[in-house]
């Protein structure tokens, strides 16, 4: 086979050239239509014809292609198997990662398994704080519907009736009206508390926390009781004993002789977020279960006592808390009880617009209830007595301050302090309100120390003494 070089090209085009004139001459025409042919090895145009000459020695040819198959496009059938099979396999991916995920869990202690021998399992989940240490397991079953959290809730929340002697009741009784009055339940009031010369002065709510009687209410709705009765809500009546009592907080425990009650399940109010739905019940105005639907509307909202100057964190919302409501439970979507709710601290003149205690605030003063009868290891500097604003200061020739009655701390009475002295300063702080020595050794401990200023009432002589403090016992 002949090389086809740029020189071998040279002399073809010149012989090319040769044979072309004879061509046209021996065709008698001018060469329009003349015909070129290549029979040798050495070709002239190797671009022109290739095709006729793809199997003879010498030429230079193209390797024909195969024509491209159209492709024809998917049927609508074809097209709807396509996304069922690739949903198929994305929804088999995502299983295999939750069971991934979810054994993961259960090999890092996260969540287990509770069988029980029962055919249906249930899970628990364990809320870690950290890696080393975790809070104890809590039983999640989800979100329920409002009637579902009413249908837990109410029986766990009780009516308390707190009864307190009145001597012209029990004069009434049996002479003016000539005998007992009847009963809700048709039984003669010969056979209630009535004849024994107490009455009911207050009703309020109470939340059962044990299943063996204890019970959660407001210290204001057991206040000055000389007695106290529970209603549940399947209308079954107990005689109550107070175990404990906070003015402070606004908190008490009380105690019924039963077995078998319906205990009440608590969360954690520290969970809560601003405008989560929330259900309150209690028995406001003596109607016993009533329930009223609300939200979270703020958190940590600071309310003061006008009792006791005690200023306490609370939830706000504006589910219906009215007289009657106070120790009854404030309860999220799980059924579980998040706050006690207290009429004592609703806004006056505003609808709407009512308080609870975060339950996580008062677990600890009920546990101390329960346990001791009061909070321990809460300061208190053991005087009693009035605060004297400038008004009656001037007017019975006193400095203002809190005029002493009483000296209860032994520390105090051998500071030299005793009754009619007036108290115008603890440590730096002036006295300016009946609540500012409570205020003040609020955060304080048991043994801690603090200067007094005091003035003598009937000399006038001032001076300043040092005392310990000593624990309150709620007496």
């Amino acid at each position: 086979m002949d090389d086809f070089t740029p020189n071998s090209q040279a002399g073809s085009t010149e012989q090319a050239a040769s044979n072309s004139q004879a061509s046209n001459e021996g065709t008698g025409t001018d060469g329009q239509y003349a015909e070129y042919r290549w029979q040798g090895s050495d070709p002239q145009n190797p671009y022109q014809n290739q095709s006729h000459w793809a199997n003879q020695p010498g030429a230079y040819y193209e390797v024909p292609q195969k024509p491209k198959k159209e492709r024809k496009p998917l049927g609508r059938g074809a097209k709807t198997a396509l996304k069922i099979v690739a949903g198929v396999l994305c929804c088999a991916v995502i299983s295999a990662a939750s069971v991934g995920g979810f054994a993961a869990l259960i090999n890092n202690g996260v969540v287990q398994v509770n069988n029980a021998g029962s055919g249906n399992a249930t899970f628990t989940i364990n809320k870690l704080i950290n890696s080393d240490e975790s809070d104890p397991a809590t039983t999640v079953s989800g979100d329920m519907t409002q009637q579902e959290v009413a249908a837990k809730v109410l029986p766990s929340v009780v009516c308390i009736q707190n009864y307190q002697q009145t001597d012209m009741r029990q004069g009434l009784s049996g002479s003016f009206w000539g005998q007992g009055q009847s009963q809700d339940d048709g039984s003669d009031s010969s056979d209630s508390q009535e004849d024994s010369g107490v009455s009911p002065t207050s009703e309020g709510s109470g939340i059962i926390a044990t299943s063996d009687g204890y019970i959660i209410t407001n210290a204001h709705v057991v206040e000055g009781a000389d007695s106290l009765k529970v209603i549940t809500s399947d209308n079954q009546v107990y005689e109550a004993e107070l175990i404990g009592s906070d003015t402070m907080t606004d908190l008490a425990v009380i105690k019924v002789d039963a077995t078998g009650l319906t205990a009440a399940e608590f969360g954690s109010s520290d969970d809560l977020q601003v405008a989560d739905p929330v259900i309150a019940i209690g028995n406001p105005g003596g109607l016993s279960s009533t329930v009223t639907v609300g939200y979270v509307s703020a958190l940590d909202r600071p309310v003061t006592s006008s009792d006791t100057g005690y200023t306490m964190n609370c939830i706000q919302t504006d589910a219906a808390i009215n007289p009657g409501n106070s120790g009854g439970a404030l309860v999220n979507m799980y059924g579980q009880v998040i706050g006690i709710n207290s009429s004592k601290i609703v806004a006056e003149g505003y609808e709407g617009l009512g308080f609870a205690i975060p339950i996580d605030t008062a677990q600890p003063v009920i546990n101390d209830l329960k346990e001791y009868g009061y909070v321990k290891d809460r300061a208190m500097l053991g005087i009693s007595g009035q605060y004297l604003d400038d008004w009656s200061a001037n007017f019975y020739g006193l400095p203002s301050g809190m005029y002493v009655a009483d000296v209860t701390n032994t520390s105090v009475t051998e500071a030299g302090i005793r009754k009619g002295d007036v108290i115008t300063q603890i440590d730096d702080t002036d006295i300016t309100s009946a609540n500012t020595i409570s205020n003040y050794i609020m955060d304080k401990k048991p043994g801690d120390t603090v200067t007094l200023s005091v003035t003598r009432g009937l000399t006038g002589e001032t001076f300043t003494c040092e005392v310990t403090l000593t624990e309150s016992t709620g007496q």
